[in-house]
């Protein structure tokens, strides 16, 4: 594919590192860049550093990823690249003794569920809904 001022793209988590990254290369190209993440303050700053749009998203919402689309398509076309950063990561034990039997208490999942709900899940959802809207 080349890369020009005639492709847009869409980058879920684009406010920042990997995907503000992204950004940043791809706009070096020439490609409209719409940043969809939840970072209002950071994503106008790089959206305008690099002449993109920001959509303010969170994609753990349907709704929010749709809205931001329409944005996103209002203002720089329909896009022909799509590419997946947003993500989050934790640093949790996943086990621990209880101190007075020695026993291993294994510490509650929700943690763990939520970093793949958003980190792999959520990738899916979004690549859908950019199929079907």
């Amino acid at each position: 594919m080349k890369l020009d001022e005639n492709i847009s793209a869409v980058i879920t988590g684009g406010a920042s590192g990997l995907g503000e990254a992204t950004a940043r290369e791809l706009s070096k190209f020439g490609v409209k860049c719409a940043l969809f993440d939840l970072n209002a303050e950071k994503g106008e700053k790089v959206a305008s550093e690099i002449g993109g749009v920001f959509c303010e998203a969170n994609v753990t919402s349907d709704e929010s990823v749709v809205a931001a689309f329409e944005k996103s398509r209002s203002e720089i076309g329909q896009e022909r690249i799509l590419i997946n950063c947003a993500g989050i990561g934790i640093a949790v034990k996943t086990s621990g003794r209880d101190r007075k039997t020695g026993d291993i208490v294994p510490h509650p999942l929700d943690p763990f569920n939520t970093v793949i709900q958003i980190n792999l899940m959520v990738l899916l959802d979004v690549l859908l809904i950019h199929l079907l809207v």
